[in-house]
């Protein structure tokens, strides 16, 4: 179900959370983009190697049940086996039910996008985890 304009959810919570997480690595070169109604956009200031410009992913808070997270990034740099694996999460390859991760391989990038079910979600915490991590290295692969 979708989440009402300036509804308080667990999924908004947590994707405050994540920027906050990812803040305190001090990327001084990623920006937040507020993106109504989906949430926020991730937009390097420096420049990035993904197809689409400077923006490099997204948070998703849009759902009541559910925070998603999608990266792009080159080419061959992981596989969704090694992302499942890493996250100790399902692959799946549609609609996601349950917390799990997905690989698009398109023409000119891979998009990993991270579904994670309010079940799993209030347990995360994002400051030390391995999601953040993850983001982590997409930013550096994907960002000049």
């Amino acid at each position: 179900m979708p989440v009402k304009e300036n509804q308080h959810t667990l999924v908004v919570e947590k994707a405050k959370e994540l920027c906050s997480a990812m803040e305190l690595k001090g990327w001084a070169s990623t920006k937040f983009v507020p993106t109504p109604p989906y949430g926020l956009t991730l937009i390097s200031t420096t420049g990035c190697r993904a197809w689409f410009g400077k923006r490099w992913g997204m948070i998703c808070d849009d759902m009541d049940d559910h925070l998603k997270i999608v990266l792009d990034i080159p080419k061959g740099r992981i596989d969704a086996e090694k992302v499942s694996k890493r996250l100790q999460l399902p692959v799946v390859n549609e609609k996601a039910e349950k917390s799990s991760v997905e690989v698009i391989d398109n023409r000119d990038r891979h998009t990993i996008i991270i579904y994670l079910f309010t079940e799993e979600l209030k347990d995360t915490e994002f400051k030390n985890s391995e999601v953040t991590e993850l983001i982590s290295d997409v930013r550096r692969w994907s960002c000049l």
